[in-house]
């Protein structure tokens, strides 16, 4: 009930009041994550290295050095990462009012503009997928909220095709310029060297990469909503993955080593899909199918096509799809594997200096919890996960979330928990 935090939380209450009308949840998040990509895509332009070698006054990087971490990009990884992403991430996690109640207006900066971006149509194409998954699925429309729905008339429909044809129209130019070498993908020292089909099974392989990141979140999310013992015995694997991600503090960890790899997948994404060459001028045999210098600088050297591709195929769809099928979607050994892939990513330390920018913000900005914080009836993510580690027999630390920043060590104070065959 946002009601009872309208005169504590003034400013949250203004964002989420508008997030939380009609279907604004789901546009919020769609616009959401457009924006973050993109803004993902032009950082690593404006922050990209401009030259093959990296010095500071008389300081010279080795050539071996300047090439691996800064042409390609790595220390903008962990800089976009454990500074400019996980910090407010793992804040907000614990202190959700609190963080959306600092001054830096949330309703303004946050809200509107994701809205107005989703307004926009070039990412409906996942309201379609999601459309489709519901219906193959036979999942009763009763059971949704007829006051969350979109109004299906025949703007949103056109927005729709709007989508469908701008993915298509970007994934044909994307393949063009990656098959003839015209991409970034094939710029630069070790790069040169890839042919043009090896150049789009790559690129392949990364989408799908940050797909089965962005699917995973979802579905560890969703999964704290699911007694286990409905999925137990028919997806095993699952719900080992899940007893796995829900383990200690494992869950703050995931969220880590998780974004490393999205922001990791976005810089690299950013490079092997925008065209290379500049002012329209394309480099290799020059062939721009007729399109002109100015759709060439606008759309495909700016990365723009290439965004509209890996927002739409990468992200979006797969959040869509693990939403509808969360069981089924870490039922697999490839998510398994991931999932330690990131827990380990998070114990190499290599974005961990994340935790003490986060301490020392949370200390400056003196968040309380959320006035519902440890309160079993109000169903937060943290509240399901806590659950569901009691029905898993997972040991749980007395008075500490998985999302809380200060987590003692496993051995102390924790409450042991029995599996019992009806829960």
């Amino acid at each position: 009930n946002l009601e009872l935090y309208k005169d504590s939380h003034p400013r949250a209450y203004a964002a989420l009041k508008l997030c939380h009308h009609g279907p604004n949840v789901e546009r919020f998040l769609v616009g959401r994550q457009f924006l973050l990509l993109f803004n993902g895509f032009l950082l690593s332009k404006v922050a990209g290295a401009a030259t093959e070698d990296f010095y500071i006054g008389d300081w010279k990087w080795s050539s071996e050095a300047s090439q691996f971490f800064w042409v390609n990009s790595v220390l903008l990884m962990i800089v976009v990462a454990a500074f400019a992403q996980l910090v407010t991430q793992l804040l907000a996690a614990q202190k959700m009012l609190g963080f959306l109640n600092l001054p830096f207006f949330a309703l303004y900066t946050i809200v509107y503009p994701c809205l107005i971006v989703e307004s926009v149509g070039l990412t409906h194409s996942s309201y379609l997928l999601k459309d489709f998954l519901v219906h193959i699925t036979g999942i009763p429309l009763s059971e949704a909220d007829p006051a969350k729905a979109q109004n299906k008339n025949i703007v949103y429909y056109i927005k729709c095709g709007i989508s469908v044809a701008a993915v298509i129209f970007s994934f044909v130019f994307i393949v063009k310029g990656l098959a003839m070498s015209q991409t970034n993908a094939t710029e630069g020292v070790g790069w040169n060297k890839l042919p043009g089909w090896a150049a789009v099974l790559l690129s392949l392989f990364f989408i799908y990469l940050i797909a089965c990141a962005e699917g995973m979140q979802v579905s560890l999310l969703a999964m704290a909503k699911i007694p286990s013992h409905e999925y137990k015995q028919r997806a095993p694997l699952a719900y080992r993955t899940t007893q796995l991600a829900y383990s200690g503090r494992n869950m703050q960890a995931f969220l880590v080593g998780r974004q490393f790899t999205v922001a990791m997948m976005i810089i690299i994404l950013a490079k092997v899909t925008s065209y290379a060459g500049s002012e329209g001028i394309l480099i290799g045999d020059g062939e721009d199918w007729g399109m002109g210098e100015g759709f060439n600088a606008g759309l495909l050297q700016t990365g723009f096509l290439g965004a509209i591709l890996v927002v739409n195929v990468g992200q979006l769809a797969s959040q869509v799809a693990a939403s509808v099928f969360p069981v089924a979607c870490i039922n697999n050994h490839v998510m398994h594997f991931l999932l330690r892939l990131m827990l380990f990513i998070e114990f190499s330390g290599i974005v961990n200096s994340c935790w003490v920018l986060t301490w020392a913000l949370d200390a400056i900005t003196g968040l309380p919890k959320d006035p519902f914080d440890g309160d079993e009836a109000v169903k937060t993510p943290a509240q399901g996960i806590i659950e569901r580690k009691k029905s898993m027999g997972i040991p749980q630390q007395k008075g500490v979330g998985p999302f809380d920043l200060n987590q003692p060590e496993s051995e102390f104070h924790v409450d042991y928990t029995y599996k019992v065959s009806y829960i």
